[in-house]
């Protein structure tokens, strides 16, 4: 799964961040028990050990594991466009690995169960909103067939069985998302990953609908008001990439070899759909990933399905890969966009061998799903597409999401123990991801490409359509290079925290004749790693400084000494991490920065001269260069770089200085000063930028979010409404809204009409949740409390995604001093938030609370956490992160001043 679809834009924005890194602890809950008054026997059910509460823990799995030895599902399911809720029947037919002596329960969240037959007799039953449970007296055989006729409401918030109505044209969409565990809300089934399973489907549904799953329906039965859909039995996988999509979806058709291909949108979006795009990339990822796994794609078909209110950005389903639709762009895609799709295309590809074909037993092993994708995907592009710097994407996104993440006081290891499956949802995050990606793209270069790759060749052989742990793959990995990976394993995979290393040098005759890495570790993590490394030596050569020499370093401990470097030339500058082969952060040496700060546009290689601006930020964050000297270096160097990403990061970063400044205190004069020097900079460059380039998108995006002066704020009205243009920039549907948000954002001119009016031209649901967004972020008392008692108290009139856009733009940066009077309700209701069952609800809800850079707020966040030791961790996780943004935040304003 590719979970956050916006944190490669916005990776180091704190409140994306806090969002990502929650924690999810199981919660106990009140009993709510009801009985079905049928045959009831004299003795009570046995008391299940199963816990009435949400989700499933670990412990009651591996009990379950071992009662059952085999299930398969025959599933029946009737759809309405109408209708709140759904119905089906579901017959599992069941082996159990001998007689039972505890009851048995079945996974069954918010539904509404009917009946339950045992090999054709109504049996009595047990079911509490969670799961529902049967008397082992009851189910005497060590082979049954259980039979559950249900109902279950539609959901509105992703998870499930979701329905949404296009605006547009009123046409009704179904869509599911199951991980990690969600399944259950589908069909009562045993819920877990390494209960794997065969799937029968047959689904009724209105007559101008298409249905989707795992496998390509064998027949359709047309009846009056609807048609019958039946698809023939799956292989076996778990119930979680299992998936029911429904509705009058456009199709397109290709193939890729012999496997079939279709896309699929809804089809008020069908006109924006790049098919070439998409069919390319699925391929080019199908060329590569085939021969690298020495495996054939191990389904019959792959469809991929545009969905709208996605919670992610996309779900690797068997064969029915489901993507966020806001892949879908309403004008030109940049080059990043292309590329950002590209990668998720083929991270999902890459899934349906590692996740799909091969699964992990227990979601403490998610991590290697989702890491092993994310490299997978990246090698895939940077081997066999036009992408040929994906590699520096990968450092310019995933790989900043790791090390931001890993630095932060909510970090965690790898590999760590997931006691249930809320916690499993609070593991995807930037560990799980960038970290665990960033780790294993080490491997390579400590195994060797051939022998990595056939390791995981005959990981997948050897445990084809089974269920997998950690030590399996590493066992496959160590077998093929003949190395000892235990080592390795216990550093990087059970230990948090990121390491930093510096390189130091002494130089005779222009040649090095001492050099030395040095390697720390945070006072909270003490382990210091061995890793395999590479030094760039850096000259200035013919008004260029280029790279003169490369050596590859595997270092260990605190101190390094690396003999091999004697004789070298004598750097100009050094980085100890070149190309991006270690997973650690860089402290440049004095002589670097020296040359840096003059030379750093003479860089010839585009990837090193990122990762010194990167090292530039770093030492802003982590208030060692004051923020106006970092503002200063980007307006004196930024204006000549030419090369996209470096760009792109540097835009990143001036606006996150700029939220800074917003609220650091300065005085007004001081505050005002630098602003305008953003504000200017950023205007500058998007007049400037090549007609029609990614530049020009880069800069107008920044540029929304910054703009603040009267000035800058009427270019921007006057470029919604045509009386300015700038050449070569084409304002699509969505660079419209962001012009109007940031009217409202400033109360600027005719704010309200400007809404009114790109509502008549277009009522997509894309534009009625960016009207939402644009009117919740005006800066009017009225408006805040408002919205602050409409998220609090009434939020079942919402969406989710609608929820989402609420807190998301609830306080931007500068209007802390409405927070300070209208948030603190926001506080005061986390306990009352804390009850609600939806984890993704607790996650959009975190947003609510905006940038605290004041020792005031951050002691308000301290008095929560101790006033309300019952929060979840998932809400502990948000304040903690919070906090320790705005202590990061008070540094960096100590360092300015």
């Amino acid at each position: 799964m590719n979970k956050y679809i916006r944190l490669t834009n916005v990776l180091l924005k704190y409140k994306v961040v806090i969002a990502i890194l929650c924690g999810i602890l199981l919660s106990s809950c009140e009993q709510r028990t009801t009985k079905q008054e049928i045959n009831l026997p004299a003795k009570k059910i046995s008391s299940p050990i199963r816990t009435t509460a949400p989700g499933l823990s670990e412990s009651y799995a591996d009990i379950r594991r071992q009662q059952i030895a085999e299930v398969d599902y025959r599933l029946s399911i009737n759809l309405d466009s109408q209708a709140k809720n759904f119905s089906g029947i579901v017959h599992a037919d069941i082996n159990f690995g001998k007689i039972l002596e505890q009851p048995l329960t079945i996974d069954f969240s918010g539904g509404a169960v009917d009946s339950i037959q045992v090999d054709g007799r109504s049996v009595p039953f047990e079911y509490n909103n969670y799961f529902i449970s049967i008397d082992y007296q009851n189910l005497p055989e060590i082979s049954h067939t259980i039979t559950v006729n249900y109902q279950h409401p539609y959901s509105n918030n992703g998870s499930g069985l979701h329905r949404f109505k296009d605006p547009k044209d009123e046409k009704v969409y179904l869509y599911t998302d199951f991980e990690p565990y969600d399944a259950n809300r589908l069909f009562p089934h045993f819920d877990q990953p390494n209960l794997k399973a065969r799937y029968t489907l047959d689904v009724k549904a209105p007559k101008d609908w298409v249905v989707v799953s795992a496998e390509r329906e064998e027949r359709v039965e047309e009846k009056r008001k609807s048609n019958h859909w039946f698809f023939p039995q799956t292989k076996k996988f778990s119930s979680y990439i299992f998936s029911l999509h429904a509705g009058p979806y456009h199709i397109w058709e290709d193939t890729a070899g012999d496997i079939p291909l279709r896309l699929m949108a809804r089809q008020s979006l069908a006109n924006y759909v790049k098919t070439e795009d998409w069919f390319t990339f699925t391929k080019q990822s199908f060329e590569f990933f085939q021969p690298y796994f020495e495996i054939d794609y191990p389904f019959k078909k792959y469809d991929q399905i545009l969905v709208p209110d996605f919670n992610a950005g996309a779900m690797e389903n068997v064969g029915a890969v489901t993507f966020n639709d806001s892949y879908i762009s309403r004008g030109k895609k940049t080059q990043a966009q292309r590329m950002r799709l590209a990668n998720v295309i083929a991270h999902e590809l890459a899934h349906q061998w590692f996740g799909n074909l091969v699964t992990m037993n227990w979601w403490d092993d998610l991590w290697l799903n989702e890491s092993f994708a994310t490299y997978m995907a990246n090698l895939a592009l940077a081997e066999n597409s036009e992408f040929t710097t994906a590699w520096e994407n990968y450092y310019l996104g995933a790989k900043q999401w790791a090390y931001h993440t890993d630095q932060r006081p909510t970090t965690h290891a790898i590999q760590l123990p997931v006691n249930n499956t809320d916690e499993a949802f609070a593991n995807f995050d930037g560990i799980t991801y960038g970290k665990g990606g960033s780790v294993l793209k080490q491997l390579p270069y400590y195994l060797g490409k051939e022998e990595f790759r056939k390791g995981v060749s005959n990981y997948l052989k050897a445990l084809s359509y089974d269920n997998s742990t950690l030590n399996d793959f590493i066992n496959h990995l160590g077998k093929a290079a003949d190395k000892d990976l235990n080592s390795w394993q216990q550093q990087w995979l059970y230990q948090a925290g990121l390491n930093t290393i510096e390189a130091s040098f002494q130089c005779d005759d222009d040649q090095i004749n001492h050099l030395v890495i040095q390697q720390t570790a945070p006072e909270e993590y003490p382990i210091l790693r061995e890793q395999r490394t590479q030094l760039g030596v850096y000259q200035m050569k013919a008004g260029s400084m280029k790279r003169v020499a490369t050596l590859p370093v595997l270092y260990s401990g605190a101190r390094t000494e690396v003999k091999e470097a004697v004789g070298l030339p004598c750097p100009e500058g050094l980085y100890p991490n070149e190309e991006d082969w270690a997973y650690v952060k860089v402290n440049l040496d004095e002589v670097t920065i020296k040359n840096m700060a003059q030379h750093i546009n003479d860089i010839e290689e585009p990837f090193a001269r990122l990762m010194f601006w990167q090292s530039l930020f770093d030492s802003t964050y982590d208030a060692k260069l004051p923020l106006d000297e970092y503002i200063s270096f980007i307006v004196n160097n930024g204006a000549d770089e030419k090369d996209i990403n470096i760009i792109r990061l540097n835009a990143r970063y001036i606006e996150f200085t700029y939220d800074f400044l917003t609220q650091i205190p300065l005085s007004t004069k001081r505050r005002n000063e630098l602003t305008q020097t953003v504000e200017s900079f950023v205007w500058g460059q998007l007049l400037e930028a090549a007609e029609g380039s990614d530049q020009q998108k880069v800069w107008f995006g920044v540029f929304t979010n910054i703009a603040h002066s009267t000035p800058a704020l009427s270019h921007a009205r006057d470029l919604l409404m045509g009386e300015f243009a700038i050449k070569g920039l084409e304002l699509d549907p969505d660079m419209r809204w962001k012009l109007i948000k940031l009217q409202n954002r400033y109360l600027f001119s005719d704010y309200e009409q400007a809404i009114t009016r790109e509502l008549e031209k277009d009522n997509s649901d894309r534009s009625k949740l960016n009207a939402l967004s644009a009117e919740v972020i005006r800066p009017q008392p009225e408006n805040k409390s408002k919205w602050v008692a409409n998220l609090i108290s009434n939020r079942e009139k919402f969406k989710l995604s609608e929820i989402r856009k609420i807190t998301e733009s609830l306080f931007a940066p500068e209007q802390i001093e409405l927070f300070n009077i209208h948030g603190q309700p926001i506080f005061d209701s986390l306990a009352q938030v804390n009850e609600d069952e939806s984890q993704e609800l607790l996650t959009a809800y975190a947003y609510a609370l905006p940038l605290m850079c004041s020792r005031e707020n951050v002691n308000e966040i301290t008095k929560s956490l101790k006033e309300k030791p019952q929060l979840k961790p998932i809400l502990v996780k948000a304040l903690k992160n919070h906090r320790y943004s705005g202590e990061r935040c008070i540094n960096i304003g100590k360092r300015l001043l």
